[in-house]
């Protein structure tokens, strides 16, 4: 187990490693001149020269890689244009809320998807069917910001029931998690039922059945257990998918966010700024994937079977 935990976390480390170099080369090629960016618009050129020496840009690319690098293992992405402040501070102030919004939006999506997809398969023909269909093509076909503007004009401005922006609390949650996670359901809802339906037909539940073992705990106790595996998979490919419905829906409800903080770096084409911004999302990514992959291992015993 240690020696498979070990390389999956030094493949994880090499990815985020060629992240972090891949973006400090784009920003490079694609942002334009950090010290134009970061100067008056009419300043002269021995300020802009002078800026180009504060930034270090009047030395070699690879001599600039290796200054970034050491920045980024001080935990150091530079001071943003826009804010003044050092962009850490700014990554950190926002990333928990994001945070938290994407952990309550999973959270939904995995508990709908594992009560309606497990009840669905136990009754093909039931109204939980109908629904659980109903449900993934609604979630599919509908947009994260059309579904969050509708929620904002139905249950904020119509009804008065939920704030329609901003973050005040757990009720600044509940518009935007229940939008973010109607776009992620679908997938999984559809995966958790066909698995469910698969392991329902699976001999030892029928085993189980002749024992007069009791359908629910059937279902929820010994099917669930194998059907969730390739659950956990699609939740790794969701999360990809996740942080850019966050990013969106924190715009539509004015979340102070990743999202927003974002979009304000893009506006004010604030270079360190977006550049810390990318990393530490594209990170994020990395990081879950490789707890996934160790939660597989170890709710799975055929992999640790291969692996020792």
């Amino acid at each position: 187990m240690w020696s498979y935990a070990f390389r999956r976390l030094l493949q994880s480390a090499m990815i985020v490693l060629i992240i972090v170099v891949s973006v400090f080369i784009v920003m490079r090629l694609s942002a334009g001149d950090p010290a134009r960016l970061r100067a008056p618009v009419f300043a002269r050129p021995d300020v802009i020269e002078q800026y180009r020496r504060d930034f270090g840009l009047d030395r070699s690319l690879f001599e600039q890689l290796g200054s970034f690098l050491g920045g980024l293992l001080r935990g150091d992405f530079g001071t943003s244009f826009r804010f003044q402040a050092p962009v850490t501070d700014l990554i950190m102030e926002a990333l928990p809320r994001t945070l938290l919004l994407a952990g309550c939006s999973l959270a939904i999506s995995l508990s709908v998807a594992v009560v309606l997809g497990s009840l669905a398969a136990m009754r093909p023909r039931s109204i939980w069917s109908w629904l659980s269909g109903a449900l993934a093509a609604f979630g599919q076909s509908a947009p994260v910001f059309w579904t969050g503007a509708v929620m904002v004009i139905v249950f904020a401005v119509i009804l008065g029931w939920l704030p329609p922006g901003g973050y005040n609390g757990a009720s600044s949650l509940v518009l935007p998690a229940i939008a973010i996670s109607l776009s992620i359901l679908p997938t999984q809802l559809r995966v958790l039922r066909a698995a469910m339906e698969s392991t329902l037909q699976e001999e030892y539940i029928a085993t189980a059945r002749a024992f007069g073992i009791n359908q629910w705990r059937i279902t929820f106790v010994y099917a669930l257990k194998n059907a969730i595996l390739p659950l956990l998979t699609v939740v790794g490919v969701d999360v990809g998918y996740l942080l850019g419905g966050v990013i969106v829906a924190e715009v539509v409800f004015a979340f102070p966010g990743i999202g927003e903080l974002a979009l304000t770096a893009l506006k004010s084409r604030d270079y360190p700024l977006i550049q810390g911004i990318t990393i530490v999302t594209a990170s994020a990514f990395v990081v879950v994937n490789l707890l996934i992959d160790m939660i597989y291992f170890w709710v799975d015993p055929r992999i640790r079977q291969e692996h020792s």
